[in-house]
């Protein structure tokens, strides 16, 4: 009956898993209770009883409910769902389950990292997927002796040529740093949110610079250091 009726108000299939682990808890205690009461066993012996064990139970438990009240705030609250792509802590990946009493999230590099759920509600956790779109950076230098206009221009036209690369979005190109050997640009564009968009589109926009770059005789130096030697 719970299962029919979150699934009939649209409900996410791990709030229908949570609903009708949280009806058992209930229905079971209770069912006891009743049967005792029937074969005439004492209900007020049996309440302090029950709540002398709830205590000791609680202090023995307290991580493993608190996990239990965060997952079921998580499932409540939503604030990330199976699929979207999280970071909490040194941990990123792909949320694959939200259980009772921890998340199972697979990484970037295929491991399965189990997170309690008590420390996803109450740190810092970075949704990456929540959004329809996520910008991306690509850095790239150039020469001082180049003219960094039409860098810039060039840049520019590596981004808009870019299929990964969204149209909902001005792209910019930014002077970014004066570094030791080159002039620094930035070029931010948005694409789709996954991990996956985000190193294709940043792959895609590092080959069309090189490739425009190369047309267009820009040079794209490689470190220089200089090192002056005193004679002795």
């Amino acid at each position: 009956m719970v299962d029919r009726a979150v699934k009939r108000r649209d409900g996410d299939p791990h709030a229908a898993v949570t609903a009708k682990k949280l009806t058992a808890y209930i229905i079971y205690p209770l069912t006891l209770v009743a049967i005792f009461g029937v074969f005439g066993f004492p209900l007020s012996a049996l309440a302090g009883a029950v709540g002398l064990i709830g205590l000791g139970i609680s202090f023995a438990l307290k991580d493993m409910i608190a996990n239990f009240f965060s997952g079921i705030l998580i499932l409540t609250t939503r604030p990330f769902k199976v699929g979207d792509q999280i970071s909490v802590g040194d941990e990123a990946g792909t949320v694959r389950d939200i259980k009772i009493r921890a998340t199972d999230v697979k990484t970037y590099d295929g491991r399965k990292v189990i997170v309690p759920n008590s420390k996803l509600y109450n740190d810092v956790v970075v949704n990456n997927t929540a959004y329809d779109e996520r910008r991306f950076d690509v850095v790239v230098g150039i020469s001082y002796d180049e003219d960094i206009e039409t860098a810039k221009e060039q840049a520019l036209q590596a981004l808009k040529d870019a299929e990964k690369v969204s149209d909902d979005h001005e792209p910019q190109v930014l002077v970014s740093e004066l570094a030791g050997s080159s002039v620094d640009l930035k070029l931010r564009g948005w694409t789709r949110p996954s991990r996956a968009s985000l190193v294709a589109a940043s792959s895609e926009v590092t080959q069309n610079v090189k490739e425009y770059y190369d047309d267009e005789g820009i040079d794209i130096p490689y470190p220089i250091r200089t090192v002056f030697m005193e004679e002795q």
